[in-house]
């Protein structure tokens, strides 16, 4: 209402001025004037609202698109964050799963590794068994020429063949000596030592080299074989092995590649998380400052029209009565008593007037 106020100096002012027009007339102008410079302030604040529209729509939007491009930066690195997280620990149950298998096929290994050293330990001996047995053989036939040609005793014959007997128990074949014990035997029952008898004992340990020989041989033979299934079978395994090794590997290097992708899209959500904040903060603090705009503009223009509206009726009033104004000679106090008596909106006004007017000219 400072325009109001303006009247009012201009009511005071009137009769100071050089009296080229009468008083009611330039009362008149300066209202037109007033009015003039309302419109004008309006037209100028017409024109900052047309601007902060245009700023407050380019803002408003540019935040709100921020919001909603962290929103969804957001929800993205959240979905990408669980799927990450989900194969992590699926990878993490595989390479635990792995480690087992492969130390179970190790323990394998380890097993079927010391079940083959035992039965190589045990061909060995049975090996050392068979050869002592055809060395005694061999001692034996000497013995037995010996025996034959009289340069050795009965007793050392016995002798040498209670050796083998001993050894042959030992060795688990002692009935394959069956025959031969009992051509002894019977040598050391009639102490006659005939040509057949010789012949029969040297036939007789013939034999028994050649069953070593064969069981040697057989022996040999399957031992062997076993050693190549054991080898095969240790390779397939350790080939497995081999690859459930590299399978770690690779299941390592995918575990440490899904924990850098979950910290990177941690680091998005935290980033994403602040933005999004940030930019609501901007957005409610500019949509706060627009709607300030929005509420100045429409209380100020408002404020205007009702001056104008204020002016205008007065400006009527004036006109109406410019003879009077004449003859008051710019006397506000008779104005505003004039004015009043139109009624109790115009009085209403008149002390409204009157307060604006004494108040600006205390200023």
């Amino acid at each position: 209402m400072k325009v109001i106020a303006l009247v009012l100096v201009g009511l005071l002012c009137v009769s100071a001025e050089t009296q080229t027009r009468s008083p009611g007339q330039l009362l008149v102008d300066h209202i037109n004037s007033l009015i003039l410079s309302i419109r004008n302030e309006q037209t100028e604040h017409d024109d900052i609202y047309t601007v902060q529209q245009r700023e407050c729509g380019d803002e408003l939007g540019f935040r709100k698109k921020e919001v909603q491009d962290a929103v969804d930066a957001l929800t993205r690195a959240t979905e990408h964050k669980g799927r990450a997280q989900a194969a992590h620990a699926s990878a993490t149950a595989d390479l635990i799963r792995v480690k087992t298998y492969q130390q179970i096929l190790e323990d394998q290994v380890e097993f079927i590794t010391t079940r083959r050293n035992d039965r190589a330990t045990n061909f060995n001996k049975k090996v050392q068994n068979i050869n002592t047995s055809l060395s005694l053989i061999d001692g034996a036939e000497q013995i037995v020429n010996e025996f034959a040609n009289a340069s050795a005793s009965f007793v050392q014959v016995t002798k040498h063949f209670n050796n083998m007997f001993l050894q042959a128990t030992k060795a688990g074949n002692a009935g394959e000596y069956a025959p031969l014990l009992s051509v002894l035997v019977e040598l050391s029952g009639d102490g006659n030592v005939s040509v057949d008898n010789i012949q029969r004992i040297r036939q007789l340990l013939n034999e028994l080299r050649e069953k070593l020989s064969a069981a040697l041989s057989e022996l040999t033979d399957n031992e062997n074989t076993q050693i190549e299934v054991f080898q095969a079978r240790k390779n397939r395994v350790q080939d497995v092995i081999t690859l459930l090794v590299n399978v770690q590997g690779q299941l390592t290097a995918y575990i440490a590649q899904l924990q850098a992708t979950i910290t990177k899209e941690e680091d998005i959500i935290n980033s994403a998380t602040s933005k999004r904040i940030r930019n609501q903060n901007l957005l409610n603090y500019a949509s706060d400052m627009c709607n300030a705009f929005n509420t100045e503009y429409t209380d100020s223009t408002g404020a205007r029209r009702k001056e104008v509206e204020l002016l205008t009726k007065l400006r009527t009033f004036v006109e109406q009565r410019v003879e009077e104004f004449n003859q008051y000679g710019g006397d506000p106090t008779d104005v505003f008593a004039s004015y009043a008596k139109q009624g109790p909106a115009q009085a209403a006004e008149a002390s409204f007037l009157q307060l604006r007017a004494n108040l600006r000219a205390r200023k």
